[in-house]
């Protein structure tokens, strides 16, 4: 565990060293989010309702959404497939490192950091918008919402690791990964929360297991989740799943990759 230790140490002073490009990120995130919430603050203003969700409710909900999509979703593929795709992939099979752990730990690292600062940048803007903003009625809310963050960082690594390691079958596997991620995305209720889509919409995004990765964790936030534990049960098999397809995975992907002469 010693030599992980160090790459999370290493990769969290890089992350401090330059700051800067993460801190526009969730600036430019911040700026996505304010146009929405002036948007349904304009629709609540004219008289118009969605679902059971009061202004509060949507006003916490991309708040929380702008807080998930820098500690939890994951965007390491980017970095994976260039390894894959430009032979780099080479250095780790002379490396005593397990690639999966190796992007586990510089993700955990980088997540960390831009939680810390998000968690800021949201604490601000809920003091602002103090007064149009859901909180729950109960400590054990937080502590389920806690462990939901977790299940969710889970998720989404895995999710996005797969997504990387198509790149040992596809050579031009970029437009297909823009098309998973906006999908993914979009099924996790980072664009709107899943129950305002029509019930057949709801059906299929009840089945896949992106809804865990934010829907979930607010809905438990704002206390509209009617069945955590089934959902905390639920996450975890998948966790569960998707780990070892991807332990499968990426001893295949390495046996073609060696076998393709990189």
């Amino acid at each position: 565990m010693q030599k992980y230790w160090t790459i999370f140490r290493v990769n969290w002073q890089n992350a401090l060293q330059y700051r800067g490009p993460t801190l526009i990120s969730i600036l430019g995130n911040l700026l996505h989010i304010s146009v929405l919430l002036y948007l349904w603050n304009a629709i609540y203003r004219s008289g118009q309702h969605l679902g059971t969700y009061s202004l509060s409710d949507l006003i916490t909900y991309y708040i929380l959404q702008l807080m998930i999509n820098s500690m939890v979703l994951s965007y390491i593929s980017w970095t994976i497939v260039d390894e894959i795709r430009e032979g780099t992939f080479s250095n780790f099979l002379v490396k005593p490192l397990d690639y999966l752990n190796y992007w586990f730990t510089i993700n955990l690292s980088g997540k960390l950091f831009e939680g810390l600062m998000v968690t800021v940048v949201c604490l601000i803007l809920s003091f602002v918008l103090i007064a149009h903003v859901s909180l729950p009625s109960q400590g054990l809310t937080l502590l389920r919402f806690a462990l939901a963050l977790v299940l969710a960082g889970l998720l989404a690594f895995e999710f996005d690791f797969a997504i990387g390691i198509l790149a040992f079958w596809l050579v031009k596997v970029n437009s297909f990964k823009y098309m998973l991620q906006y999908g993914m995305f979009f099924f996790a209720g980072a664009l709107l929360p899943l129950d305002l889509f029509p019930a057949q919409f709801q059906a299929v995004s009840n089945v896949l297991p992106f809804r865990f990765l934010v829907f979930f964790p607010i809905q438990i936030f704002l206390e509209k989740e009617t069945a955590p534990m089934a959902g905390f049960v639920t996450a975890g098999l998948w966790v569960i799943v998707l780990y070892i397809i991807l332990r499968f995975g990426l001893q295949r992907g390495i046996k073609r990759y060696e076998a393709a002469g990189h």
